[in-house]
């Protein structure tokens, strides 16, 4: 490029769309006040050299926004396939003449122009097609790839097909030096630190942003890198906030995760929350998103929706297995993870994922999961006595596996009280009215404990359930609204809970609980508890007294000796760690399918 008669003209293109996997609609979420793509903008147009700036996106109508934002900053838009970055970039630097391509990342609110000036300085003085820093240069810089429009036409013809090159342009270089003339810059010593995940990825990366953004008590736009980095080195736990986090693998997008699931008023919301869990680990520790299709109430798409997933709510009047082949068919899912208690059976399983590498179910124990690559389970009876021959399914059970719905954190033991506090709380829908017969059993027990009574979000005529369950005894508190019971468990002594999913989350948190089961089957997983010394078992719910549940709770209220048992059996039994168990086990098996070995990350 230093052949030419004029300086190159060099082009910002900054690469964005609304439907990322891990975090839906992110490059207009606001960072500080501002739009992410705002920061990105305004970072760029301080380069000495870049010539232009403009936004490829693609023409799902979903980009409309970006377009927009375009509109309202004065920034070019370009619009090209959804599955083909490359040709986006293409017809960008078409439409913009462009010389050199800066190709920046939509996710990066921390770009240095002086930094970007530093690779473009180098790239045109050695005539170079892709610029890296020389050999064994550090850098916290991430989101820009200065490369030659030559190069992006070579690429264009003689790599198109390649998936790397279509979906990450120059990332295809990376993977083949030999392809163009790559050169060097020299080390950059102000960004030499490494800081961290500095790109926005998932809503623990935003936290990060947020907090450091307020930490260094900057304006939108004004926090500059080399700043960050030395508060960085000054207070280090500030990376915990997202030091969690997984940089996607070059070599493959990640993937995709289809979650068929059941919930709202009439199954509850244990499995919604269990299976955000597992959606989380699959987006922050091995960059997989994850879609979610429900069946059920629309109350149970809210806690996806705010958890960052796209949502779904099958059609109850539809067919399921015609309307998940749709989503299959539409979204090409790498994963199909079924938590259900109805709906799809064996053979429609079978027949709908053929295209789908790795189809998983979790505590399933109908014939559908003879369809499944594998099967996740607690070591309850049910599970243990499963049978499994003639099918290629790999069963996976033990206590490792469990999943819960909540994050599971060392809670310090609790000092004896007087008067300890009892949780009571029968579920997300509680659809037997158990709230009311708890509270029924309680009230003629001497107030020498406080009882929490929460009522959870998809119960039905929750209101008037609650002012029903506060007459009966002064030491009755009512709890509505609550989503999350990490905080009601931490402040608890004991609890008395409809067994299903929250009694796997007490036990995990070391709280004692004393189980009413809705069914026979939940009576039989509520053994397993009872076996490993973590719960008492009452049974089905209607079949016992309410004075049974009343001696029951006195009686372990009155026991430390006893609860502190329970504590620790809960505690060494339950690590909390299974929704990361599954995703990575999940995440082994997408790769065995697809014979990758990941050698590469998209950063540097």
């Amino acid at each position: 490029m230093n052949t030419m008669t004029k300086p190159p003209k060099i082009v910002a293109i900054i690469q964005a769309r609304m439907g990322s996997s891990r975090l839906p609609g992110k490059v207009l979420k606001p960072v500080a006040g501002k739009p992410l793509l705002w920061h990105v903008v305004h970072r760029l147009k301080r380069s000495q050299m870049i010539h232009q700036i403009a936004i490829a996106t693609t023409t799902n109508p979903r980009d409309e926004a970006i377009v927009e934002f375009g509109r309202q900053h004065d920034v070019p838009v370009v619009r090209g396939a959804e599955d083909d970055v490359l040709e986006r970039f293409a017809v960008a630097a078409d439409a913009f003449d462009a010389d050199i391509i800066v190709r920046v990342s939509s996710d990066a609110p921390f770009i240095d122009a002086n930094f970007v000036d530093h690779l473009l300085t180098a790239l045109i003085a050695q005539d170079g097609d892709y610029v890296l820093l020389e050999e064994n240069a550090n850098t916290a810089h991430e989101g820009v790839d200065p490369v030659s429009r030559r190069a992006l036409e070579k690429l264009m013809r003689e790599a198109h097909d390649d998936p790397v090159a279509r979906g990450h342009v120059t990332g295809y270089l990376k993977l083949h030096p030999d392809f163009a003339k790559v050169v060097r810059a020299a080390a950059y010593p102000a960004l030499s630190s490494t800081g961290g995940r500095l790109t926005i990825d998932t809503p623990d990366d935003l936290t990060f942003i947020d907090a450091i953004y307020e930490r260094m008590e900057a304006n939108a736009g004004e926090a500059s890198l080399a700043d960050l980095l030395l508060l960085l080195e000054r207070e280090p736990r500030l990376r915990d906030l997202n030091a969690h986090v997984r940089q996607k693998a070059i070599v493959q997008d990640g993937g995709l995760a289809l979650i068929r699931c059941d919930g709202g008023s009439r199954f509850g919301i244990g499995h919604i929350k269990r299976m955000i869990a597992l959606a989380r680990a699959l987006r922050d520790r091995e960059g997989i998103g994850s879609i979610f299709a429900v069946n059920g109430t629309a109350d149970a798409t809210a806690p996806i929706i705010s958890a960052g997933f796209q949502c779904e709510l099958l059609d109850e009047a539809s067919d399921d297995a015609e309307r998940v082949h749709e989503l299959i068919q539409t979204h090409t899912p790498d994963l199909l993870i079924c938590d259900m208690r109805e709906g799809l059976n064996a053979r429609e399983l079978c027949e709908i994922t053929a295209s789908v590498p790795v189809t998983a179910v979790i505590d399933d124990a109908s014939n559908r999961r003879l369809a499944a690559d594998v099967a996740y389970y607690p070591p309850v009876p049910q599970a243990v006595a499963l049978e499994w021959h003639g099918t290629i399914c790999l069963p996976r059970i033990g206590w490792e596996w469990s999943l819960l719905g909540t994050n599971v954190k060392a809670l310090p033991a609790r000092a004896q009280s007087p008067r300890p506090t009892l949780l009571v709380t029968m579920g997300g829908s509680d659809p037997a009215n158990l709230t009311l017969r708890a509270a029924r059993a309680l009230a003629n027990l001497k107030p020498q404990f406080r009882a929490r009574f929460v009522i959870g979000p998809a119960t039905a005529g929750a209101d008037r359930l609650a002012r029903r369950t506060e007459i009966p005894a002064p030491n009755f508190e009512i709890v509505t609204g609550v989503t999350d019971l990490a905080g009601e468990i931490a402040s608890c002594d004991a609890a008395l809970c409809a067994f299903g999913v929250t009694a796997y989350e007490l036990a995990a948190h070391g709280v004692p609980a004393i189980y009413l089961c809705l069914t026979d089957d939940h009576a039989l997983s509520a053994s397993a508890f009872e076996q490993a010394g973590m719960g008492l078992s009452l049974g089905v719910h209607n079949r016992i007294e309410d004075s049974d549940i009343a001696s029951a709770v006195l009686a372990l209220l009155s026991d430390a000796g006893r609860r502190k048992e329970m504590r620790t059996a809960g505690l060494t039994t339950l690590d909390g760690l299974g929704a990361q168990r599954i995703a990575a086990d999940l995440k082994g098996m997408l790769d065995a399918r697809r014979g990758i070995d990941v050698r590469f990350s998209a950063a540097g």
